[in-house]
């Protein structure tokens, strides 16, 4: 049998009988308890049976209310039953009982009536006692007296029975609870004594052969008897001397193996002991050696490698000392590894190595250190791939400038040279048309143009004063200063550089720039502060599309003030803060209803009603205007959708598009899930574009228009005159409706000019096939004028002004001709 199966049955069988030896203790508890109670109720009832003759004496010698004679014959009804439970069929148990009811009877008797009236005829001794010493009186103590008497010598001799029995109980409870102990504790040894006898001698041979072995005797077996465990060990004892040989050849192989190993590796490896002494290295340390004229012919082996490195001397010795110290603290157990770049250059060559000390495991047995590994690595690819990275980092590959890094780092080692000095400006020029020099020239060009403009920035600027390229088409300029109170004038004097054209082969082209700076100043702040100040100052330029802008506390503040309605939009697109209104569009003629425009609002919690001129352009600016964008197309296809649901004479609505819209691409999907969703005619959509999408002049805009075009959705062209048009442009998108700028419109009567432009657009929409929309119409001579132009529709505050969406449906439901009031609403610029 297995000894881990002969362990577990013994354990098992132990467990067992200290289980049961646990239930016989508890159980022996128990019933020793018990007879404790029992115990007690015996000296209780003692107790009582010596205040019931007591009492018994009381009553007869003085007269008793009916209260205490009847607690009295309660009593001994009690003590009845008491010994009757305790004795059972025991005789002392039965007289107890019958001297009991004896003297329950007498008592009785000496309360009632007839012993009164017995007494009546007896004479009397004592007139305030209820027993008067007559011949009755003394008959009846003396029978009382003798009851109880009698009565205790029952008690007594219950008494020693019921000690008796509780006595021999207990000792059958002891003597149970200890044959039980001895069966437990004998098991327990017979358990044990076989393990030993399993276990005792088969180890002590296995110990005796362990020991001859370890003395040297390699011919050494074990008798293997049984199968327990003991004799799998001593087989496996056995086999390992078997293979001992074989474990040595494989050994003293491995070590070879290893040897070549550490001889075939790029590192030059030496291993030292405790002192730093060099005791073995491998052929790449031999090899560097000799290739470099060393004439130790043991390559070091036998010297202290610490000695060496701190008797150095050259132009890296403390490099040498550092890796001495690190070393040092490897070897002292203090640190498990130090590592270590260092260069190690000769006259024609450049060379880097990592060193690195490892510290070797300390003795097991003695935990004395045992020395530790140096390894030299040659890490000069790695080191000349960093610097031509780090180049490329810092470095513009088109202009062989610096890039924004790269100014960063000048900049930091500008001030560490010079100081702050406040008077230094650090300027951001921007290109313009960047972009269509690219698509109309091609980016060989730009790429042409970018290269000669950094060469006339470096031909020109002062001395002290450096550059980089700081993105696509911007350069960032650090100007030392002179004057702080005119810092334009040396900004000026650079953008003058890119006043004269530029010659590229067959292309001359004149350079326009957008300057932002800012002023060092007295207050130091770091490079990213400063790039974000000219940044702020650029942005600011060209919204207002100056030339330079200089960045200072009120366009910081714009800027801010920008930034928090941003946050604020934001938030407003998250609690549904935004709606749309209506402005219908008429026939001019005629006054019918035939289409409306949606125009957002945005009910700002704090400042009410926000027109769209105070929060688009920044949201184009944040790239919310896609966001705000999606959420007008969706909200006017639900509002079509509930007036044709409605079953009203639904007109076509409007939606105005922003470029940035285009620009960020899929804008055709948005538009084919919104009518998907709300399952609308894309002939019920029309989508007002401004004419600032000629400004980009993008493929991809064109080509979101000409499919979204083709799906069947009408495309305008808004605030037609105001920008960039051109009959180029306008052949190249697929317009279906051209809105005249309301600009011309309101002063068509004053200027003669605009009553012009107006019948020239029109005569350009018939060219085209599209559909002409006069904005800003307000009075009756305006739209007459119209009329006579030829002009069909039109759209302003003469007609309506823009609608809640509850009222525009009011207008649909009322089929009501425009306007619905002889006087016009009042004026209102802001669409």
């Amino acid at each position: 049998m297995k000894l881990v199966r002969l362990s577990k049955i013994s354990i098992a069988a132990c467990v067992t009988s200290l289980f049961a030896l646990v239930l016989v203790g508890l159980h022996s508890m128990g019933s020793v308890s018990e007879k404790q109670a029992q115990i007690r109720a015996l000296l209780d009832l003692n107790a009582r049976v010596g205040a019931f003759s007591v009492a018994s004496d009381a009553l007869l010698v003085n007269t008793a209310a009916p209260a205490r004679l009847q607690s009295y014959l309660d009593e001994a009804q009690s003590l009845k039953q008491t010994v009757t439970e305790l004795a059972g069929d025991h005789p002392a148990a039965r007289r107890f009982i019958t001297h009991i009811d004896l003297l329950v009877d007498h008592l009785s008797y000496v309360y009632s009536p007839s012993f009164g009236s017995q007494e009546k005829n007896d004479s009397r001794d004592l007139a305030d006692s209820p027993l008067p010493l007559s011949q009755t009186s003394a008959t009846i103590i003396n029978e009382v007296a003798e009851h109880g008497i009698e009565l205790d010598r029952a008690l007594a001799e219950l008494t020693r029975h019921r000690q008796g029995q509780i006595a021999q109980e207990a000792n059958w409870i002891a003597g149970g609870f200890a044959g039980a102990a001895i069966m437990f504790g004998l098991l327990c040894i017979f358990a044990f004594t076989l393990l030993y006898k399993r276990i005792h001698g088969p180890l002590q041979t296995l110990t005796q052969a362990a020991r001859r072995v370890e003395a040297g005797e390699h011919d050494v077996r074990v008798p293997v008897k049984g199968s327990d465990e003991i004799a799998d060990l001593s087989h496996t004892f056995n086999q390992m001397l078997d293979h001992k040989d074989s474990v040595v050849k494989i050994l003293a192989k491995t070590l070879a193996t290893r040897d070549a190993l550490i001889d075939s590796l790029p590192a030059h490896i030496a291993l030292l002991d405790e002192k730093g002494e060099i005791l073995e290295v491998n052929n790449q340390w031999r090899q560097f050696g000799t290739s470099n004229d060393q004439r130790d012919a043991t390559s070091g082996v036998g010297s202290n490698y610490l000695a060496v490195s701190r008797t150095a001397d050259g132009d890296d010795a403390e490099k040498a000392l550092e890796a001495a110290d690190g070393l040092q603290a490897v070897l002292a157990g203090e640190r498990d590894s130090f590592a270590l770049e260092y260069p190690c250059h000769s006259p024609d060559q450049l060379r880097w190595f990592r060193m690195v000390a490892t510290r070797l495991p300390p003795n097991p047995e003695t935990e004395d250190m045992q020395g530790a590994v140096v390894m030299h690595v040659d890490i000069t690819e790695r080191r000349l791939a960093e610097q031509t990275l780090e180049n490329m980092a810092y470095q513009d590959p088109l202009t062989g400038q610096a890039n924004r890094l790269g100014f960063a780092k000048a900049f930091s080692r500008y001030v560490d040279q010079h100081g702050w000095i406040p008077h230094d400006i650090i300027a951001l020029l921007d290109i313009r048309e960047m972009r269509h020099i690219n698509d109309d020239l091609g980016y060989d060009v730009g790429d042409q143009l970018l290269i000669e403009i950094a060469q006339r920035l470096e031909e020109h600027l002062s001395d002290g004063a450096f550059f980089a390229r700081f993105s696509g088409d911007q350069f960032i300029i650090l100007l030392p200063g002179t004057d702080a109170s005119q810092p334009q004038t040396q900004i000026n004097k650079l953008i003058e550089i890119f006043h004269h054209p530029i010659h590229l082969s067959e292309h001359v082209i004149k350079v326009a720039t957008h300057s932002g700076y800012t002023l060092l100043g007295e207050d130091e702040r770091s490079v990213k502060v400063l790039i974000h100040e000219v940044e702020i100052a650029l942005h600011e330029g060209r919204r207002d599309n100056s030339e330079l802008c200089g960045y200072d506390w009120e366009v910081d503040q714009i800027a801010k003030q920008r930034i928090a309605l941003a946050e604020d939009l934001r938030v407003a697109l998250q609690e549904d803060q935004l709606e749309l209104h209506y402005q219908p569009k008429v026939d001019l003629a005629t006054g019918e209803l035939v289409a409306c425009e949606a125009l957002i609002r945005w009910m700002h919690p704090e400042r009410g009603m926000q027109m769209p001129n105070q929060f688009i352009d920044v949201a184009e600016q944040s790239q919310l205007i896609g966001p705000i964008g999606n959420w007008v197309l969706f909200q006017a296809c639900r509002h079509l959708r509930e007036w044709l649901d409605a079953e009203l004479d639904v007109v076509q609505v409007s939606v105005n598009v922003s470029v940035e819209q285009l620009r960020l691409g899929g804008f055709t999907h948005k538009v084919q899930e919104a009518l998907e969703t709300y399952a609308i005619d894309p002939a019920g959509l029309t989508l007002e574009i401004t004419e600032s999408v000629f400004s980009e002049d993008a493929e991809s805009s064109r080509k979101q228009l000409d499919d979204l075009h083709e799906l069947g959705v009408r495309i305008s062209l808004d605030d037609f005159g105001t920008g960039y048009s051109s009959l180029l442009y306008l052949q190249k998108y697929p317009f279906d409706e051209i809105k005249i700028d309301m600009g011309f419109v309101r002063n068509l009567l004053e200027a003669p000019l605009n009553r012009n432009i107006v019948s020239m657009v029109l005569g350009i929409s018939r060219v085209l096939g599209a559909d002409t929309v006069a904005e800003g119409v307000e009075n009756t001579a305006v739209r007459d004028v119209l009329i006579e132009l030829g002009c069909r529709l039109g759209q302003g505050y003469y007609y309506s002004m823009p609608l809640e969406v509850e009222d525009f449906r009011w207008l649909l439901e009322q089929h009501s001709r425009l306007p619905l009031t002889s006087t016009p609403p009042r004026r209102d610029p802001l669409r």
